[in-house]
């Protein structure tokens, strides 16, 4: 709209709507400010300062006194008369073109006021603009030192975090603190390399299937548990499995007949190798306290570390929608440490409700186990606790492995081919010198009946 019908109405000879037309005009206290006010007095017709006396006007428009001040104007041209017009005194600000005709004032003067006040009004509005502008700079001003004072403090964090903690990112995981309070015995990377990033199945969810262990040495029992749950989970529930993770205990377990960590952690590595979903988390083993002794790690603790790397540091497991989904993370674990559990005093209320609670648990039968009996006192956790029945039943544990390696008697066939060798390779579970039980722990190559596989596995 032309600044001219800012300032009057658009019809040179009507008097302007109270309620319809708002006016520009300059504040008294704050000249370089413009601000909006309502059209001048109808009776008038005059853009009026509300701050004077309406008295003060009156007259203001009788022809012969707008002839006498512009006769008297210090102005020649017809640009400056019509500058002098919009500053005489005796005139109010302004004077619409009505008062100016009925002073009789040639319309080549009329027409030069109105680009004068249009001049005026770009001037004022190329201030406004101005001072948006400096506020604007000064704002930006402001947000970029929040911004400096922000990624100074967050630097500070980092550099303070990274001398407590150690890194090592490779293209199969994601580095991962071991421990804030102390110093990990090595480097440390969680394994992403196997987890299904995203779902096959509509409308199920994610599920991520930990099992906490000594494995010295694994067997397959613990690597049939995981084929066992997914299985059940694929029939029973309304769940996907992406991922199963092996997660061997700390040498601070002080466990009769546990190996070392790393020979654990390579013997479970070895035995799933093969396999294209499962694979080994060594968080346990490697974590430690502020003098670098293996620190144990509660089993809450562990599935709170599966669920923010997965859910936390990954974002989730991408659905069929294309949208990111939180995992759910379940301990995968034998009768036995359910048993456990319902022993009053054994487990920690606290950890129990995070364990069953919090994450829930799938668990496997074992012969010998009353698994009902153990239920009976984990009722407040039985919507969260799943129950998988073994159809072929085997009852191979680690510690029979064990007993057979120190009696000298072959576990060809009870354990992976991968980890005899590697007992072999390391002398694991052995008493006596290494060359004597080669051949026991690689089986004989002719066994007489009473040392057939069949008893073995029996005894």
């Amino acid at each position: 709209m032309p600044p001219d019908r800012l300032l009057y109405n658009s019809s040179l000879l009507r008097p302007p709507t109270v309620k319809k037309f708002r006016f520009l005009r300059r504040s008294a206290n704050s000249p370089g400010i413009l601000y909006k006010t309502h059209p001048p007095d109808s009776e008038h017709n005059l853009n009026l300062d509300r701050s004077l006396p309406r008295q003060q006007f009156r007259g203001y428009g009788s022809a012969s006194l707008c002839r006498q001040e512009i006769s008297s104007a210090p102005h020649s041209s017809t640009t400056g008369r019509a500058s002098a017009i919009c500053h005489l005194p005796g005139l109010p600000p302004n004077p619409c073109p009505r008062t100016l005709s009925a002073a009789g004032m040639d319309p080549a003067i009329i027409a030069a006021r109105d680009n004068v006040i249009r001049a005026e009004v770009a001037e004022r509005e190329a201030e406004c603009i101005l001072m948006a502008a400096r506020e604007n700079l000064l704002e930006a001003r402001e947000h970029a030192l929040r911004l400096e004072l922000e990624a100074s403090a967050a630097n500070q964090a980092q550099t303070m975090f990274n001398t407590l903690t150690s890194h090592n990112t490779t293209a199969s995981g994601t580095a991962t603190p071991v421990a804030v309070s102390g110093v990990p015995t090595e480097a440390y990377t969680f394994p992403v390399d196997k987890l299904k990033r995203r779902q096959t199945r509509p409308g199920k969810t994610p599920l991520v299937l930990v099992a906490c262990g000594s494995f010295s040495p694994i067997t397959f029992l613990h690597m049939r548990m995981f084929e066992m749950a997914s299985d059940f989970v694929r029939f029973n529930t309304d769940f996907e499995v992406c991922a199963g993770y092996l997660s061997p205990v700390s040498d601070a377990y002080k466990k009769a007949g546990l190996a070392p960590g790393r020979h654990r952690v390579e013997m479970c590595s070895r035995a799933i190798e093969s396999s294209p979903w499962l694979m080994v988390d060594p968080f346990e083993t490697v974590n430690c306290n502020e003098k670098g002794e293996p620190e144990y790690v509660p089993t809450a603790k562990v599935l709170r570390h599966f669920d923010h790397e997965i859910n936390t540091v990954l974002g989730g497991i991408e659905g069929t929608d294309g949208k990111m989904h939180k995992a759910k993370i379940a301990l995968l674990a034998g009768a036995d440490l359910v048993m456990s559990m319902g022993e009053p005093g054994l487990w920690s209320p606290i950890d129990l409700g995070v364990i069953l609670g919090q994450y829930g648990a799938f668990i496997v039968e074992r012969s010998g186990t009353d698994i009902e009996l153990a239920l009976s006192t984990l009722k407040q956790y039985e919507n969260n606790i799943w129950v998988i029945g073994q159809v072929i039943q085997n009852d191979i544990s680690s510690t029979k492995v064990r007993l057979f390696l120190k009696k000298d008697l072959s576990v060809r066939y009870l354990i992976p081919d991968p980890v005899v060798e590697y007992i072999n390779e390391h002398h694991l579970y052995q008493e006596g010198p290494p060359k004597e039980k080669q051949e026991k722990i690689n089986g004989s190559k002719d066994p007489g009946p009473e040392s057939s596989n069949g008893k073995l596995i029996k005894g």
